[in-house]
């Protein structure tokens, strides 16, 4: 049944929080209530509810994900009081203003107005916050669930006093205001501990800042969480078995890649392997493995970086990206000589990284002895399961994925039932509501590694023999998830088409 504010809200989030229960349902003339429950076998917490409610429980078991979409809605509602007091709080940080004579580092509302913010993010699960200075005010966005979001605009004259607080919290230098600068910080809210990564840099108007939010207690989501289909897990389960070689992870920023391979990077973290990792910036903090953060002061980029890991005789190297001809061949070099290299490379899809490699002057040779898998993906919408319902998709619609499809050289197979949120309150009435990826998965077999040493080799030649092997393309991967209810048709065009 479709959870409701008034429902859950019967038993304080505290108290739901603390015995991991969510009241879904109420029958005033059964006196009794549907309770989603972690364990639905704990009679001490049913007896706690049954005494707590006054009224008969009727438990039901749920998972931990079920769980945390009814805690997102006591969030959800609260959404509107956060907006009214950013207002607010511009409103006291304008009157501190005037009080102090203008000088903003001095005001109390300041440090209350950039938290404010910050926790309303985390309420809305935005991957990003912007600060964005214009001509005549300050804009603040949010990215949710990949998309832009303008939250609210602001006196501009509150700009500079923002970018210094990020830039204290941030450890840099608050009277450099003409060079971009990089800083993190720990910022804690009622419910999580985020590490804020921090970009300022100077524009037109005045500094920018970027923000970007992730969870410092990450825990690392299974290959199927992340969206994966069981013959793109068993693929690439078999690829980075092996003892060397590389696996590429390829796709537009923000596509997800990053979190992917630390799901690898969690898989292989054995204590019997050594290994590192040079990243720009290292995102999350991973136990037991050696990681370096990309440092070009010092003198440390991806292609000197990883040379210097050598030395460390790791077993299983991560290096952030392959951008450029020397990072290249340093990376297939490592392949060759017993090391499982994993890297990220920027093509519009899987078999499209054998030619980028090639571009970097790899010959086609070592390619095909060192890559052993490609995987590509990008992240799409999620519908939200509190709102979901099922349509015939109209003619028009049809026509679309016939063209995208005509666009991508594949076949048209259109669904004869397609899913859509209606809207709600759990979903902000988007009726969308989290993420997931769509992959596609470019074994490099026999047949691929003949392909790719012969001649005349093209991107044509590449994705026939990805239909050869039946690989499952990333435009195919989202129709089934539509088709399913995961995700919507409009979403897949949307994403295949960037």
């Amino acid at each position: 049944s479709q959870l409701k504010p008034e429902t859950i809200e019967v038993l304080p989030e505290s108290v739901a929080r603390r015995r991991q229960v969510i009241v879904f349902g109420k029958n005033p003339e059964k006196n009794s209530f549907k309770v989603a429950m972690a364990d639905a076998t704990d009679i001490e917490n049913i007896n706690f509810l049954k005494e707590y409610l006054k009224g008969n429980i009727e438990p039901h078991i749920a998972s931990l994900s079920d769980l945390k979409m009814g805690f997102r809605l006591y969030k959800k509602k609260s959404a509107k009081e956060f907006e009214t007091m950013i207002s607010e709080r511009v409103k006291e940080l304008g009157a501190s203003l005037k009080q102090s004579g203008g000088n903003i580092l001095e005001s109390i509302p300041l440090v209350q107005l950039f938290d404010t913010i910050i926790d309303y993010a985390a309420i809305l699960d935005a991957s990003d916050i912007y600060f964005q200075p214009e001509e005549d005010f300050l804009k603040i966005r949010f990215r949710v669930d990949g998309l832009l979001k303008d939250i609210i605009s602001i006196d501009k004259s509150i700009n500079d006093g923002v970018v210094a607080r990020a830039k204290t919290l941030s450890g840099l230098r608050i009277d450099e205001h003409l060079k971009p600068q990089d800083g993190r910080f720990r910022f804690r809210t009622s419910d999580i501990d985020l590490d804020i990564r921090t970009a300022i840099m100077p524009t037109f108007f005045g500094e920018k800042i970027s923000l970007r939010l992730l969870s410092a207690n990450q825990a690392f989501i299974s290959f199927e969480e992340l969206g994966m289909s069981q013959n793109v897990i068993e693929t690439l389960i078999k690829a980075i078995k092996k003892p060397y070689g590389m696996i590429l992870s390829s796709g537009p920023t923000g596509s997800g890649k990053t979190t992917t391979i630390y799901g690898i990077l969690n898989i292989l973290n054995k204590p019997e392997v050594h290994i590192t990792t040079i990243e720009d910036p290292v995102e999350y903090v991973v136990q037991n493995v050696s990681q370096t953060q990309v440092n070009q002061q010092a003198g440390i980029d991806f292609a000197s970086g990883l040379r210097a890991l050598l030395r460390h005789s790791p077993d299983i190297i991560f290096i952030g990206e392959i951008r450029d001809t020397d990072t290249a061949a340093i990376s297939v070099n490592a392949a060759l000589t017993g090391h499982l290299l994993i890297s990220t490379i920027h093509t519009n899809d899987a078999p499209g990284a054998v030619m980028r490699l090639m571009n970097l002057n790899i010959p086609p040779f070592l390619i095909g002895s060192t890559v052993n898998a490609v995987l590509a993906q990008r992240l799409v919408r999620k519908i939200c399961v509190n709102c979901i319902e099922s349509y015939n998709p109209p003619a028009s619609l049809k026509k679309h994925i016939e063209e995208a499809a005509s666009q991508k050289n594949e076949k048209a197979r259109m669904p004869s039932i397609l899913y859509r949120g209606k809207g709600c309150s759990n979903c902000g009435h988007t009726g969308y509501d989290g993420r997931i990826g769509i992959f596609e998965i470019f074994n490099i077999d026999e047949n691929v590694k003949a392909a790719i040493n012969s001649q005349n080799l093209n991107s044509e030649i590449l994705k026939k023999t990805a239909k050869e092997q039946k690989m499952t393309s990333m435009f195919e991967d989202g129709i089934n998830k539509a088709e399913v209810g995961v995700t919507t048709i409009e979403e897949i065009l949307r994403v295949i088409s960037e």
